[in-house]
């Protein structure tokens, strides 16, 4: 139950802030032991300032754990992964609930933007985990969980290095270290290689520079995954991949693909428009439309991580 902080609140309040609170406040989250981990803020301090942020996370194993996503690259992962109407849609709820709470007469400068004071976007992971603790309807707070879950569930360690395409995403395993972007196969189509058939070259860089951005915060936080040279790749697409280099359909062994055919490879199919993609021996007819989202997230893999080949992981009965 929400209560007004008393004496010992308000001291571990102004000890979580490191300074004294400069605004009215509830504390509306605590943890199991009581303590204070997120503020419902007034809209304006006590001097009249506006205050955009309506949830404030003051946890400090909360806000340790969000700082580290957001090292992680977390703010434009998340900014990425969900819809932008949505995304919207939740800052206007945000600066609607906030807004409401302004004194009926107050005439004086308001709080501007949705979560955080951000108009568009996302720039803040703390304030959009703080509002989805506090029950918030936040599409950022749910990936945020989501992340947050899969940290805490210790991953299996891969027989080799491992990088695994899923639709809407991609995971790279080794050793004990675990890194996803969220782009795969589907989205990366979506988003940069269905307007023009073929892609356009610009289009093509597009989609190439992405995952090779996102593969660079990978080298940023494990520097050592340069000096991993031996790559295995599974899961959405890869069969199709391999099948298609083959010109008939792989299925329960492992193809190994060296840089120069792998280049081949997708030079072919990101100059070919649909109808004539789809003719070739070996690729199947589900793959057409995202094989070249599929090459592109090997090709920036292979061309970052400088690696002369990889090993395609290719399950029973996968195309």
């Amino acid at each position: 139950m929400n209560e007004t902080p008393g004496a010992r609140d308000h001291r571990r309040v102004r000890e979580l802030l490191g300074r004294e609170p400069r605004g009215a406040y509830e504390i509306v989250v605590r943890d199991d032991d009581g303590d204070p981990v997120v503020l419902r803020n007034a809209p304006l301090l006590d001097d009249g300032t506006p205050m955009p942020t309506r949830y404030w996370l003051i946890g400090a194993d909360e806000a340790r754990r969000i700082g580290q996503l957001e090292a992680a690259g977390g703010v434009d992962r998340a900014e990425a992964a969900v819809d932008p109407a949505e995304l919207a849609d939740a800052h206007d709820r945000y600066a609607a609930e906030r807004d409401a709470d302004l004194p009926a007469d107050h005439t004086g400068p308001r709080p501007t933007g949705g979560v955080g004071g951000t108009r568009v976007g996302v720039k803040c992971l703390h304030a959009h985990w703080a509002w989805h603790l506090a029950g918030g309807d936040d599409p950022i707070g749910r990936w945020i969980e989501d992340r947050l879950a899969d940290a805490a569930t210790p991953a299996p360690v891969a027989a080799d290095p491992t990088i695994t395409l899923h639709g809407r995403r991609t995971t790279v395993q080794f050793d004990d270290a675990r890194f996803e972007f969220p782009w795969g196969p589907d989205n990366l189509t979506e988003r940069w290689l269905d307007d023009h058939d073929p892609p356009r070259p610009d289009e093509l860089t597009n989609a190439l520079g992405i995952v090779t951005d996102h593969l660079d915060d990978l080298i940023r936080i494990h520097p050592g995954v340069v000096d991993v040279r031996e790559w295995a790749l599974d899961g959405a697409g890869i069969g199709a991949l391999a099948s298609l280099e083959i010109g008939a359909t792989v299925s329960g062994r492992d193809h190994e693909l060296d840089r120069p055919t792998a280049e081949e490879v997708f030079r072919l199919v990101a100059t070919e428009p649909a109808r004539d993609r789809a003719h070739n021996p070996g690729l199947p007819s589900d793959a057409v439309e995202t094989i070249v989202a599929t090459c592109c997230i090997v090709q920036a893999t292979m061309r970052r991580l400088h690696l002369d080949r990889v090993t395609l992981r290719v399950p029973a009965d996968a195309g």
